[in-house]
Formats: C-alpha cells, sequence, structure tokens
C-alpha cells in the first residue's frame, strides 16, 4: 500500500489562482505514482469566490479536501487548522499563489526517504520590491540575532515535516503560533532546499507591510527574551550613567561653587529618559498581551464547514 503525502494550503481571496493552483496540482499528483496525496485546501475569511471554486473542485475530485473557517485566523492560523485534519505520513505546507515550484516537492519527499524529518525550502530570489528584500534580510538578522542562530536565513513556509513533526506541532496550544519557528524549536533532523521564488500567477500579494511587520513581532517575542533582558540593561546603564553625573555635578559645585548651567541640558535629558522609559514600557505590553492570550484560551481557529473531510 503506498504512503500517503498529505498538502495543505490556505487560502484568501485567491479565486483568480485557483483553477491554474487545481491543475497543477493535479498533473503533479497524477504524474507522481509513488505515493498517494490528499489536498488540504483551507478557506479562511475569503470574500470573492475562493470557496464555491473549491467546493466544485472538490465535489469532482475526493482527493481534494476543503476546509472553510468562520474568518481570517491570519495564514498561521489556517495552516494549524489543515495540519489537525492531515493524515499522511508526512506532510507539505505551500503557499496558493503558485510562487513555490510545485516540482520542487519530489526533491522535498527524496530528503525526507533519506532521513531529514524537516525539509523547507530556502528562498535564493526573491520577487518582491527592494525594499521589501531588504526588511526580509534584515528580518531574519535580527531574529538570528535574538535566537542564538536558531532559524535557518530566508527559509520559507514551504516545507515538508514528517507525521512525527506535524503530530507534535498539534498538541501545541499556544495562541499566537508563528509555525515557522516552531517547527525549528521541535530540533529534529533539518535540511533546506535552495529555489527561485516565481512570480505570483495572478491577483494581488496579502502580505502588506503591516502583516509582516505583525508575524516579524510575533516570531521575535515567541522565541526570544532577549528584549526583556535589554530593558533590564537599559535602566542598569542609565542607572550608572545618572550616579557618575550626579558625581560630576558635585564636583562642579566644590571646584568651582556653582553647578552645572543650561536649562537645554536638563529638558534633553528628561525627553530622553521618558523615551526610554515608554520604549521599555512598550516591550514589556508586547509580552504581556501575548500572557494575556494565553490565559483567555481562545481557540486558534473555528471551523464552519468541511468538505471531503
Amino acid at each position: 500500500m503506498k504512503k500517503l503525502i498529505s498538502i495543505v494550503i490556505p487560502v484568501y481571496n485567491e479565486e483568480k489562482v485557483i483553477p491554474e493552483l487545481i491543475k497543477r496540482l493535479t498533473k503533479f499528483i497524477n504524474s507522481y505514482k509513488k505515493y498517494s496525496f490528499e489536498v488540504i485546501i483551507v478557506e479562511h475569511g475569503s470574500i470573492d469566490k475562493s470557496f464555491e471554486l473549491l467546493r466544485n473542485y472538490a465535489k469532482k475530485n475526493k482527493r481534494i479536501k476543503v476546509l472553510r473557517l468562520s474568518r481570517n485566523f491570519t495564514c498561521d492560523g489556517g495552516i494549524a487548522a489543515g495540519l489537525h485534519f492531515v493524515k499522511g505520513s508526512a506532510c507539505v505546507i505551500m503557499m496558493a499563489d503558485l510562487q513555490e515550484p510545485i516540482d520542487l516537492i519530489k526533491e522535498f519527499i527524496k530528503k525526507w526517504e533519506d532521513g531529514f524529518e524537516i525539509v523547507y525550502g530556502i528562498v535564493k530570489k526573491r520577487t518582491a520590491s527592494s525594499l521589501r528584500n531588504f526588511n526580509s534580510k534584515i528580518f531574519y538578522k535580527v531574529l538570528n540575532f535574538l535566537t542564538n542562530n536558531m532559524f535557518p536565513e530566508n527559509a520559507s513556509d514551504f516545507r515538508l515535516m514528517d507525521r512525527k513533526v506535524y503530530l507534535i506541532i498539534n498538541q501545541m496550544k499556544e495562541q499566537n503560533k508563528y509555525l515557522r519557528g516552531l517547527v525549528m524549536w521541535t530540533g529534529f533532523k533539518h535540511t533546506g532546499i535552495p529555489f527561485d521564488r516565481q512570480e505570483r500567477f495572478a491577483g494581488e500579494s496579502k502580505a502588506d507591510f503591516k502583516t509582516v511587520l505583525s508575524v516579524a513581532l510575533n516570531g521575535i517575542i515567541s522565541f526570544s527574551y532577549l528584549p526583556l533582558r535589554m530593558v533590564v540593561l537599559l535602566g542598569i546603564f542609565l542607572t550608572v550613567l545618572s550616579f557618575l553625573l550626579m558625581i560630576f555635578y558635585l564636583l562642579l559645585f566644590i571646584i568651582y561653587g556653582r553647578v552645572a548651567p543650561g536649562i537645554t541640558t536638563v529638558i534633553m535629558l528628561i525627553l530622553f529618559l521618558f523615551g526610554m522609559l515608554f520604549f521599555s514600557l512598550g516591550i514589556i505590553s508586547e509580552y504581556l498581551a501575548r500572557i494575556y492570550d494565553e490565559v483567555k484560551r481562545r481557540p486558534n481557529y473555528i471551523v464552519s464547514n468541511k468538505i471531503n473531510l
């Protein structure tokens, strides 16, 4: 009996891409006879005809399974929902925009057969703007600095995970999941395969600056305590600086019989210290917000409809 490979794809407002996505997936599955496949497409909060299209394709092909969420629970929320329904010996995660070559799944499977439990795509060439590419590089540099090089640079969400990996991910009850980080955190044997990201087939990217920034902050806060420790170090530095300035002003008074002149200096110091104070409170607030989300224990997703599942 052939082993089953599951493919999970989150979809949000992709009616222009879905016909070509199904066409390429069907062609790939029919040409790769070594394994059997199931495709779980998670539609989360689309306002176009994405769900209607997926429902029609699922009626014609039982290997295509559709999971509809009650609203948009972010891309990671959609992936997390799909992972709870997969049954394969391994699971592939890919995006719906066709920027990732489907044929690369064959290379993922070969590495999996060689004993790697996590195989991810490494983006060599991006199609986004120069600013977006620069921001991505900065993000990976900062993330690896804060997490002691936990994450491979330029690793994408396009990846394969062994069954044991995604079952452990499913057991994690975090409310703000950064799945790319959680997969690497498990520590299983992993490797990367470089690829060139292709142009989006149709439609517009959903990853605007606000979304990307939110994901970046979630990744940093989820896997690093260093920002909190920086607040402590900042407090120590300002305390020492204040003590040294106090000694300096005291010496001025003893030697010259006057205090240090200049109201401007005092105002600048006050503004600087208040700026650092609110910056520190902002960092602490981000961590407190995560704790608040964890305490509420709300589900990561809500399923409103299932087809072929």
